[in-house]
């Protein structure tokens, strides 16, 4: 049985959406404090260089932002976008967690920052935080499914781009602007306080951003431990090793004229947080980034382009580990990377843009868990983009992208233990390229309503962590041994969805299939692979090995206008998302895939008070791989209320947001700690919020 047609709103999405065209609701303006602007009506800045809404863009697409953004924002990015259809996140305990798309995260899912990569190495390892702060993001735009186009074959699986204000998008309209922000409470005792100041002068603009954090181990349900090994005595209710310490600012400006922009900005991020191994002593991270950007656009014409958009990051990052107060392992990544698009004048009825990108990466790590040697990789790749009107209703997007890859590595301990597959030797390299492209089609039968498809195929160069690993890894413990020989990952995929902007039901219904060849996963060794000289902890050993697989599954995202007056907004928000991944050749299912889950929101405004209660139920896991163990389903309860308090000079909001109110105990099954870390228990945070 295919896994779209069980997920439980299906059929009541679908029958909702048919009925909405006899109850037909005019859209209000929305009111001074609306929290939800349509997400079909968003532009999606990620999604090319021409403003497109997520009802025009052929993927599927979810944009944060606003009073939403504010209201699940938290101290990690994956934990911020975990109740996004689609995406689930890889909970490494409350200080690391990185979103994962379609059951595909790590190396599958870019993460950028306005557009550029992080340039930290979270994609690593699950115990990596993102060197993102989600507290200054003004908007987070997901693109699920392929979106390698524009942004690399590591955007195979989907995008994440977090875009802040760092370095003015627009001049200022005061000399002095900005929002400050105290939240205090929570299951994790979090003390946060967030400044943004913006000022400018004729032509200038400049931008402060600052934040403080700190929490304490978070409240859970129980105890923390339940595997086998787990002590006779656990503390109830706390998480061990969960609090965090950040320190995070940025400063940027820019300079404006008729026809462009140029700026500039410089930011600096300090994290320090533990990772609840249940290892004693307790395991920390310590991560320290510091990073400049560039950003350069023009819009007057010349040659067949319409304008320039150019843009620049410069990276020095670095985090260790620590066992209590000694240093194990530390990793430093000094990278850089940029693009620049160019939109060209219709050609024949034909818009779009082309690009070029380019990134190095200088890796190195040295300790007691290296599990990778250090390596140096360069890309390149030409891109582009483009569209064509079918006629009124409807629109053809197409693209292609070359990208070439070297690694080289760094030194390499000759000692190394002997695994069929693997091979490395000090300098060597390893060279690569791929070419991926893509078809979309979005057609408008009617006013309002759109039925897009989009067929991708495309191609992920391996990493260097997938091709020359060779060590402990404390974080999945696991013994992590690549092999040398891995060539491209392969994958086509076909995306399908079904989109209503306006009338009492508004939203999306979609499903996906992607089949991928050479898809390189983790595979459990025999015991004994790796001799006990090398693996003194008793680690499970794993490969890096390539096979065919298959992932379907879809998402629905609906919004049912019950009351949408001028002054009144009742609404009831349904979700769902499902994924099924199943190695071809074995039948078998692929490791740590999320489970269905489904939800409900319920959101009422009238201008100064908004309330929100929802639940969302992730069903129980059964299909597991080999070495994997059953996770059971779990119910969260969360709410917010918030209240606006004008003034002549201000606008100050008052805002309470209870999470997990039935104290539920909640693991998450893509976690690599799900049986140290469950979701953190019943919490309930404060603040306010000003703004001027």
């Amino acid at each position: 049985m295919s896994v779209f047609p069980r997920i439980s709103f299906s059929l009541l999405g679908a029958a909702l959406l048919a009925a909405s065209n006899q109850a037909q609701v005019a859209p209000a303006a929305p009111p001074a404090h609306s929290h939800h602007v349509e997400h079909l009506d968003q532009f999606v800045v990620s999604a090319g260089h021409d403003a497109k809404t997520s009802f025009d863009v052929a993927q599927g697409t979810h944009v944060l932002a606003g009073e939403e953004l504010h209201r699940l924002a938290q101290a990690t990015l994956g934990e911020t976008l975990a109740t996004v259809p689609g995406v689930s996140s890889t909970y490494h305990g409350p200080g690391a967690s990185r979103p994962v798309i379609r059951g595909l995260g790590g190396e599958r899912v870019r993460v950028l920052e306005g557009g550029l990569g992080a340039l930290d190495v979270s994609s690593l390892s699950p115990d990596h935080n993102t060197a993102i702060e989600p507290l200054f993001a003004s908007r987070i735009e997901v693109l699920r499914g392929p979106s390698t186009l524009l942004y690399g074959s590591s955007a195979i699986g989907g995008v994440v781009n977090v875009i802040d204000n760092a370095i003015p998008a627009a001049k200022a309209e005061a000399r002095l602007h900005g929002a400050a922000e105290l939240r205090a409470g929570g299951a994790a005792r979090e003390r946060t306080g967030v400044v943004s100041l913006g000022s400018g002068a004729g032509p200038f603009a400049t931008q402060l951003n600052a934040l403080v954090r700190r929490t304490r181990d978070a409240a859970i349900p129980g105890v923390a431990r339940i595997d086998e090994e787990a002590p006779a005595r656990q503390t109830r209710g706390s998480l061990p090793s969960s609090g965090s310490d950040t320190l995070s600012g940025s400063l940027g400006g820019a300079y404006f004229w008729a026809t462009g922009r140029a700026g500039a900005a410089i930011s600096r991020i300090e994290n320090d947080y533990g990772v609840p191994t249940g290892a004693t002593p307790p395991t920390s991270i310590r991560l320290r980034r510091t990073r400049l950007d560039l950003e350069a656009e023009s819009t007057r014409a010349f040659g067949a382009f319409r304008g320039a958009n150019v843009k620049f990051g410069l990276a020095d990052y670095t985090h260790s580990e620590l066992s209590g107060s000694d240093i194990e392992t530390t990793f430093n990544n000094k990278a850089w990377e940029g693009r620049l698009e160019l939109p060209h004048a219709p050609l024949g009825g034909v818009t779009g843009m082309v690009g070029v990108q380019a990134a190095h990466s200088d890796f190195d790590v040295a300790g007691d868990e290296v599990v990778s040697p250090g390596s140096r990789t360069t890309s390149a790749a030409l891109f582009a983009l483009e569209e064509v009107k079918l006629g009124d209703r409807a629109t053809l997007q197409f693209g292609g992208r070359y990208e070439g890859q070297v690694i080289k590595l760094g030194a390499v301990d000759p000692t190394l233990p002997r695994v069929p597959g693997y091979a490395a030797r000090s300098g060597q390299k390893k060279k690569a390229d791929g070419v991926s492209g893509s078809l979309g089609l979005v057609v408008t039968p009617a006013k309002d309503w759109a039925i897009a498809a989009a067929l991708t195929r495309s191609e992920r160069l391996p990493t260097a962590q997938e091709l020359f690993s060779n060590g402990p890894h404390g974080a999945t413990r696991a013994y992590e041994v690549g092999t040398s020989a891995l060539g491209r990952e392969r994958s086509t995929g076909f995306d399908a969805s079904v989109r209503r902007r306006a009338g009492f039901v508004t939203g999306s219904i979609g499903g996906f299939v992607n089949h991928f060849r050479g898809f390189v996963f983790e595979r459990e060794l025999p015991a004994g692979a790796i001799p006990e000289t090398r693996n003194e902890d008793g680690l499970t050993p794993y490969q890096f090995v390539a096979t065919d697989a298959d992932f379907r599954g879809g998402e629905i995202d609906l919004l049912l206008h019950l009351i949408e007056t001028q002054h009144h907004r009742l609404h009831l928000g349904l979700s769902a998302d499902s994924v099924r991944a199943t190695e071809k050749k074995s039948n078998r299912p692929l490791p740590r895939i999320p489970p269905l889950r489904h939800g409900a929101r319920l959101s009422y405004e009238d201008g100064r008070w908004h309330a929100v209660i929802e639940a969302q139920r992730a069903a129980p896991q059964g299909r597991l791989a080999p070495g994997e163990t059953y996770t059971p389903g779990y119910t969260l309860l969360n709410a917010s209320v918030s209240v606006l308090l004008p003034t002549r000079h201000a606008r100050y909001e008052v805002f309470a947001r209870g999470h997990n109110l039935t104290d539920a105990e909640a693991r998450v099954h893509g976690s690599f700690l799900k049986e140290f870390a469950p979701l953190p228990g019943r919490g309930v945070l404060a603040g306010v919020r000003v703004s001027f």
